[in-house]
């Protein structure tokens, strides 16, 4: 019996086993209809949509599907839970968190206890290779080098916006490395649930996801399976949904929810003293309620003119929340919701001001709400925020508008929408003030059905015709086909870049490159903003904008030009960017110098001339680099005026160092002598590098950066651990890696064999002794002779530094190795040949010519390899040419597999290839 089928035999698990597994899950037992949903899904599968009301638990369907991965190993491993909002508060992520600390907690109880969670800990961990659950935020569009999740096996919760999730799914992926577009899209296109949270604003993501889910998934695996979450399901128009049932309203605590009362008044405001009235109204609501109030503006700009007004009234105790904010301010702002709720009840914080990013993920109570006027499931959203855990006796809502709405003063919406809204709330008499607890609202729109007008007008969506289905998986060279219609609609919107300040940027493109080797951007640093804002503010203008994605363009104000010098980066290569032309495409990396301005407290803030704090040391979660260059120890030291004197005599401490080790221990001790000198929150990541290993940028380079970036010692998965490794044993930890991912996804042993093959045979091609060549050069130590041939050098060189050493080696530029081992495999196998090829997103569907000149012959056999072609291959393996039968080969497999099928093996064998490389898992 194999460990999976052990782990669920020894730890049984049953339906009834839920509702306790969710009280120790999440610290209360679950609502009739979390049961209800459940037993639904098991006996019928999961429905179209789920419609709760907000405040009635609807992020807990993650807990459902969760127990339905522990009790089924066929069930979906990944939940994608996707919202079309940039969240401030992310309760999804918070639960899921939260369930996943739970989990590791019940692993680690004594053998002898076997409560639900236990159990289904066990069975979990099982599944995920020692780790019951992966919980993985994608935020924004930087570069992320690694791919999203590193085993494919494991239950993992992804939680993106629209545009993240969907271009990865794709095969298009925002801020993914060209070379890993197919991993993503298997992650994201197989064994994938999607969670949609308020579907009917992304009606068209959802027609999509409906199209790929009609496509079987590959060996036995689920493909797609795409379930909308609402509180408005009359904005979805279609049947199948999930609703609540009559246990849930006599439920003491759901029932108390549903019956809260809330009532709304519908206030007459002119655009132009708008922002007055929503500051006046906020008052009034502050002092009568005795409670903490929100204010929700339509777009950003609003918000921040309310904001500055509000906090001039109560300096200290007004909050801003919006969708256009730093995550690194956001996190240090609003990091747990519980903590910001007790802010509330606690009155240290009286309003908090806010766009539609409260609409979605924020589990905030509030006494009171000023809100504009929006489409009718915006304000149903908004309202849920009022009075949301049904313990407060009284509570009211203000709407702010009016009848009539011109076009440029409606936006985001369409004046036919607010129109239809206003007409409806003024016919349930809310003029005069009306209850909308939750279940009032519900019986009132069933009494009076408003008209579908008020819930917005759905973009038409992109028809998905089968024929786009092989142009998705061409990746290498890449069709560039835009993923935005399939997300947004046909309609025109607006596609996005992530832009990210740096105080200490280098002069060229050239050096840029170099510079983000050392210290790349970092997903907390940037923020995503319309392509279109952003052309506007370079060029000295602004926009002013809403917090919903793909919105249509809006009006500019013009301002004072910019001076300086800006940079485009695309994951691999950069380019200047011309601030009276500029030209970006949807999904760049925009670099600027934090001189530019553009954010005030961590918002977006177009006309801000303020420098921006420079954040890039916490870009990620754990530290990355340190940068002591004087613009950034300006920052980093107590006192900021001795940074220049700080960097100068760091300087000349290193100039009598011979090499890198030598470089590293002067560095290390400087920092010693030196650590007071840095302010407190600097010194913790000061001190990883005085107990780490850590590289020096630059060195020996030329370059004229003007100061240094110490770089952590971790690992890379494309040269390895940090140490030169031997070919067998690389192959045969990848083979070891692939089988393990098999085995705990249920594949059939004869599926098995083919990735065991493919993982021993990959990289037979590094035994061209040019690249042996090479490795040993850039290992930068003795290599022990038996551990010859070399997989991995180990190497921590940079780019520049490998480019001069495989000059050096003689082994020509561009050159692939898996395409010279791949070309013997063609014809007697089929799947290895396409694996071992494409083991690093090349050749998807043709190769590139390899540059050298016929008759170099590279040796394949290896004596433990079970090589079953030639010992000898040609290093010009002229696969791009049509008679080699590569591109035929790889035709006819995605016939048989479909795009996500094929990418979903190759996904196998390459995370495969990461974990045993030094990757994560």
């Amino acid at each position: 019996m194999e460990a999976l089928e052990r782990a669920f035999a020894e730890n049984p698990l049953t339906l009834e086993d839920f509702p306790d597994f969710f009280l120790e899950a999440t610290g209360h037992e679950p609502y009739p209809w979390q049961e209800a949903l459940l037993r639904r899904v098991v006996r019928e599968g999961w429905p179209e949509a789920v419609a709760v009301p907000t405040g009635a638990g609807k992020t807990m369907v993650l807990a459902v599907a969760l127990f339905l991965m522990a009790l089924d190993p066929k069930a979906h491993r990944r939940v994608v839970y996707v919202v079309n909002r940039r969240l401030v508060v992310d309760q999804a992520h918070e639960v899921a968190l939260g369930l996943k600390e739970r989990l590791e907690k019940a692993l680690a109880r004594p053998s002898g206890e076997a409560t639900p969670l236990v159990r289904a800990a066990r069975r979990l961990a099982a599944l995920g290779g020692g780790k019951p659950l992966e919980v993985v935020r994608l935020r924004g569009g930087v570069p992320r080098p690694r791919p999203t999740l590193q085993d494919p096996a494991r239950p993992a919760v992804v939680l993106a916006t629209v545009d993240m999730a969907g271009s990865r799914l794709l095969f298009r992926g925002y801020g993914v490395p060209r070379g890993l577009l197919p991993v993503e899209g298997a992650l994201f296109g197989t064994d994938a649930l999607y969670l949609l949270d308020e579907a009917h604003l992304e009606a068209p993501f959802l027609a999509t996801l409906e199209a790929v889910a009609g496509l079987p998934g590959p060996w036995g695996r689920p493909g797609v399976r795409a379930v909308a979450l609402t509180a408005t399901p009359e904005g979805l128009g279609r049947g199948g949904i999930f609703r609540l049932g009559e246990a849930d309203a006599r439920h003491p605590r759901l029932g108390r929810i549903l019956t809260a009362s809330r009532r709304v008044w519908l206030r007459e405001s002119p655009s132009r003293r708008r922002g007055k009235d929503l500051v006046a109204h906020a008052l009034r609501l502050g002092e009568k309620l005795g409670g903490p109030v929100a204010v929700v503006a339509n777009r950003v700009g609003r918000a921040l003119e309310v904001y500055r007004e509000l906090g001039r009234a109560f300096p200290g105790r007004v909050l801003l929340l919006t969708g256009r904010m730093r995550p690194r301010e956001r996190d240090l702002n609003f990091a747990r919701t519980r903590a910001l709720q007790e802010r509330l009840d606690r009155g240290e914080v009286a309003f908090v001001v806010a766009t539609q990013a409260l609409e979605v993920g924020a589990d905030l109570d509030f006494a009171g709400m000023v809100t504009e006027l929006a489409d009718l499931s915006a304000l149903k959203q908004r309202l849920g925020r009022v009075n949301r855990r049904g313990q407060r006796e009284r509570a009211e809502v203000v709407v702010l508008g009016e009848r009539e709405t011109e076009a440029k003063e409606a936006r985001p919406y369409l004046p036919e929408v607010l129109r239809a809204t206003w007409a409806w709330l003024e016919g349930l008499g809310a003029e005069g003030g009306v209850d909308l607890s939750p279940k009032a609202l519900a019986q009132r729109m069933e009494a009076q059905p408003p008209p579908s007008e008020a819930f917005g007008r759905p973009r038409p969506p992109m028809p998905f015709f089968e024929a786009f289905l092989p142009l998705l998986a061409h990746t290498d060279p890449l069709v560039p086909l835009d993923p935005d219609p399939f997300l947004h609609g046909l309609e025109r919107a607006a596609p996005e870049v992530e832009v990210v300040w740096r105080a200490d940027l280098p002069e060229t493109a050239e050096e840029v490159e170099a510079y983000l080797e050392a210290a790349p951007p970092g997903p907390k640093e940037g923020v995503r903003l319309p392509l279109y804002a952003v052309r506007a503010w370079l060029r000295g203008g602004a926009a002013d904008l809403a917090d919903l994605e793909g919105q249509e363009e809006e009006a500019l104000r013009p301002g004072p030009p910019r001076e300086g010098k800006a940079f485009r980066f695309d994951g691999e290569r950069v380019a200047e960017v011309s601030l009276r032309d500029p030209r970006l495409r949807p999904g760049d990396v925009l670099l600027v110098p934090a001189g530019f301005g553009g954010l005030s407290e961590g918002h977006w803030d177009p006309e801000a001339r303020e420098p921006v704090p420079d954040v890039a040391e916490w870009g990620e979660e754990r530290p990355r680099f340190l940068r002591l260059h004087p613009k950034v120890l300006a920052q980093a030291l107590e006192d900021p005026e001795g940074a220049e004197g700080f960097g100068q005599e760091l300087k000349e401490r290193l100039l009598g160092a011979e090499g890198r080790r030598e470089a590293r221990e002067e560095v290390r001790r400087f920092l010693e002598e030196r650590l007071s000198d840095f302010r407190a929150e600097w010194r913790p990541l000061v001190q990883a590098f005085l107990e780490g290993p850590f590289e020096v940028w630059p060195w020996g380079e030329g370059w004229g950066y003007g100061g240094y970036v110490l770089r952590l010692g971790q690992e890379n998965p494309l040269y390895g651990s940090g140490r030169p490794e031997a070919l067998e044993a690389h192959s045969r930890k990848v083979a070891e890696a692939v089988e393990d991912f098999a085995r705990r996804l249920g594949l059939d042993p004869g599926v098995r064999a083919p990735f065991r093959r493919s993982a021993l045979w990959h990289d037979l091609g590094k035994q061209d002794p040019r690249m042996q060549f090479w490795f040993l050069l850039s290992a930068g130590e003795a290599v022990d002779p038996s551990s010859r041939p070399l997989a991995k050098s180990g190497t921590r060189l940079t780019r520049k530094e490998l480019e001069r050493l495989r000059k050096e080696a003689g082994y020509p530029p561009g050159q692939r190795h898996e395409h010279v081992a791949a070309r013997p495999l063609l014809g007697s196998h089929p799947l290895e040949a396409h694996l071992v090829a494409t083991h690093h997103g090349r050749g998807r569907p043709l190769p590139a010519p390899s540059p050298d000149a016929p008759g170099f012959s590279v040796p394949l056999w290896a004596p433990w390899a079970s090589w079953p072609g030639p010992p000898y291959g040609e290093s010009a393996h002229g696969l791009e040419r049509l008679e080699s039968g590569y591109l035929e080969n790889f035709l006819g497999l995605l016939k048989g597999m479909g795009p996500w099928g094929l990418a979903y093996g190759e996904a196998l064998l390459r995370l495969a290839d990461y974990l045993a490389s030094g990757g994560e898992a």
